[in-house]
């Protein structure tokens, strides 16, 4: 099946092949993608998917790049839009308001672009908008590689057999202080990161910094993905 890593703030998702399973990863691609995207960019971005079924059940994020149905934003400076047409260096993009808004951009019909609204919209790189801005997602063809392609300065491995995160709570403090790039990586329900990672030829501890166990006594015999993120982002976000 397909397992995940995110990195720390998820501004990045990287969705790792277990066992082959490039199907499991391409639908949970499309859900991620499809929760990331603004709810008035959906039907010009997101095509028609089997996969997409049921994708009307997921909570909104009501992040700061979805503004309400009202209109409502967190922050009326920036806005996700999409490219409708162009002509020449001239761009007519959809950005969630009663018109179109045009701009200068190479950016092509189709394509998502970040907007900085003033009397001149113009279009402006993500690293540039002051507030969190969504993620990305890749896939990635095992464990080895979503590691080396993360660009992570601090990788740390969750596993019930690493060490108990009480125990290396002023280490990791200290730690996270000095990161630029944290990855977490997360295993899967019938086997931890420490076998993926054999499976594939290397040692655990020779792909990340540190393997910590996040739930000591955990009482089962394994956690589930959704709540093993939970758990290890609010210990960590503690200690930022």
């Amino acid at each position: 099946m397909a397992r995940a890593l995110t990195v720390f703030r998820v501004e990045e998702v990287i969705i790792y092949l277990d066992r082959g399973d490039r199907e499991g990863a391409v639908y949970l691609k499309d859900l991620l993608e499809y929760a990331d995207t603004p709810q008035y960019l959906r039907k010009r971005l997101i095509p028609v998917k089997a996969s997409l079924k049921y994708a009307g059940v997921l909570p909104p994020l009501r992040g700061p790049h979805h503004p309400t149905l009202d209109g409502r934003c967190f922050t009326p400076h920036y806005r996700e839009g999409v490219v409708v047409k162009r002509v020449g260096d001239k761009a007519w993009v959809d950005v969630g308001l009663e018109k179109l808004i045009v701009v200068r951009t190479s950016a092509k019909p189709g394509q998502r672009v970040t907007v900085r609204m003033a009397e001149k919209p113009r279009v402006v790189p993500k690293s540039e908008v002051p507030y969190y801005w969504g993620y990305s997602v890749t896939i990635t063809g095992g464990l080895r590689e979503a590691v080396r392609i993360s660009g992570a300065d601090v990788k740390i491995a969750t596993s019930r057999l690493g060490q108990d995160v009480r125990t290396v709570l002023r280490a990791l403090k200290e730690t996270l202080g000095a990161s630029r790039r944290l990855l977490v990586a997360f295993g899967a329900h019938d086997r931890g990161l420490r076998e993926i990672a054999e499976e594939e030829g290397v040692r655990l501890d020779e792909l990340f910094d540190h393997v910590i166990n996040f739930i000591p006594h955990q009482g089962s015999f394994t956690v589930r993905s959704e709540e093993a993120l939970w758990v290890t982002l609010s210990i960590l976000n503690t200690l930022t």
